[in-house]
């Protein structure tokens, strides 16, 4: 009987081990890994105050589509970071909100901009508002879309405004790859789109 009772209880453990295995890897984990482009230094020895605003509609990433996919998906997001022609590292897991702003601090200062706190006399404010942010699955494809603008502004002035979104698909064939794949390929592309030289030049703040 001793012996029955042990294997029973053996035979529990391993049960509710492996559902947890199971429970835990059913659990989907979306992943972006941003490519830095070569740091310039052009914006070097310059100061800003970079301020960030989520103003999207609906704050979940996925959308229907997707959702119906990604059951499970916590929310939060694994996020990498490659410096030029190197491989990437991976920084921590976030929100989405911290993820872009992570990967701003980190292109600024490939510019070789300084980053201040708000209260910084003489500081120009970098204001970036994120309006979408988005993926979904339709028709077995992988659909990324992402909108947001920069604004250039001292003393509550807008100095220069830029504008930046586009959209990226990929055909799903097994699990996240290519869901991963396409999210870091937009967001890398958008994130270095910005021209803040030019956002410089256009407020008057840096000769061309």
């Amino acid at each position: 009987m001793k012996g029955i009772n042990q294997a029973l209880t053996k035979g529990f453990v391993i049960l509710m081990f492996s559902a947890f295995i199971i429970s835990c890897a059913s659990i989907p984990e979306l992943s972006v890994n941003y490519q830095l482009p070569p740091p310039s230094g052009q914006l070097k020895g310059k100061e800003v105050v970079f301020t960030f605003e989520d103003t999207r509609k609906e704050r979940d990433i996925l959308a229907l589509g997707a959702k119906k996919d990604l059951r499970n998906f916590s929310g939060n997001i694994s996020f990498s970071v490659a410096r030029h022609n190197e491989p990437g590292f991976k920084i921590g897991v976030f929100e989405f909100p911290a993820l872009m702003k992570s990967a701003f601090n980190r292109r600024l200062e490939t510019l070789g901009l300084k980053l201040v706190p708000e209260q910084s006399p003489g500081a120009p404010e970098l204001l970036i508002v994120l309006s979408e942010f988005t993926l979904d699955l339709v028709s077995r494809k992988w659909v990324v879309e992402m909108n947001y603008e920069a604004s250039l502004r001292k003393n509550g002035k807008v100095l220069s405004k830029q504008t930046i979104g586009g959209k990226a698909e990929r055909l799903k064939l097994i699990g996240l790859r290519e869901a991963d794949s396409v999210l870091g390929e937009i967001f890398t592309d958008l994130i270095n789109r910005l021209d803040v030289v030019r956002l410089f030049q256009q407020g008057g703040l840096l000769v061309p």
